[in-house]
């Protein structure tokens, strides 16, 4: 007959039963992460893909207790979520940290669209916080490939998303099964996104001084 784990646990010596707290508290914390990764249907390879790491650093990741804010939301956007650091104090009020020194919590969703004559665009609006949304400027296939690589996406996705523009028309880049991939503002811009209301500023400029 099966004995209830309390029962079990009463029956150790304090120094047992401590160590057997220890244990289940540092497994849970190892399999958090891997529970999250694992309900998402992704594989470490996976997420090695679309972080541009080796497949190590996720075990180590997954593996790891403390670990900075920076690569816990990186880990997270991947998987399609947004990291959010809530305080609970004793009389139940919540606060939601929204900035840790250089870290700064404003995550989008990206999308990309073919526009004709062989240029493409990526857009990205804020998600869950208010911002402006982000836009490339009109690129042609080797540029948007590029810019598609910096964003961190894997080769297999880069492919997909071609063909899925092929007939025109636009597409969420998305991770796997219904949850749209989170980008990071920093990473967005690194990849060549810029405030829609100052790209179209300098078109207007531009256009300004071809008609004179």
């Amino acid at each position: 007959m099966a004995r209830n784990y309390r029962e079990l646990q009463a029956k150790m010596d304090l120094a047992n039963r401590a160590d057997n707290i220890r244990t289940v508290r540092e497994e849970l914390e190892r399999m958090a992460l891997e529970e999250v990764r694992s309900a998402k249907q992704l594989t470490q390879v996976d997420m090695a893909e679309m972080l541009n790491v080796p497949q190590s650093s996720i075990s180590r990741i997954e593996q790891r207790a403390d670990m900075y804010l920076s690569t816990l939301r990186n880990y997270i956007h991947a998987l399609g979520g947004v990291l959010q650091v809530q305080v609970i104090f004793p009389d139940g009020q919540a606060v939601v940290i929204h900035r840790f020194g250089d870290y700064v919590d404003q995550s989008y969703l990206v999308r990309a669209e073919a526009e004709g004559n062989g240029t493409y665009r990526l857009h990205a609006r804020p998600f869950q916080h208010q911002g402006v949304s982000l836009t490339t400027r009109a690129l042609k296939l080797s540029g948007f490939v590029k810019a598609m690589k910096a964003l961190h996406l894997a080769e297999p996705q880069i492919s997909a998303i071609q063909r899925n523009l092929e007939n025109g028309g636009a597409t969420e880049i998305s991770g796997r099964g219904i949850a749209s991939r989170i980008f990071h503002l920093a990473g967005l811009m690194e990849a060549g996104l810029e405030d829609v209301a100052s790209e179209t500023t300098a078109d207007d400029a531009t256009g300004a001084t071809a008609s004179r």
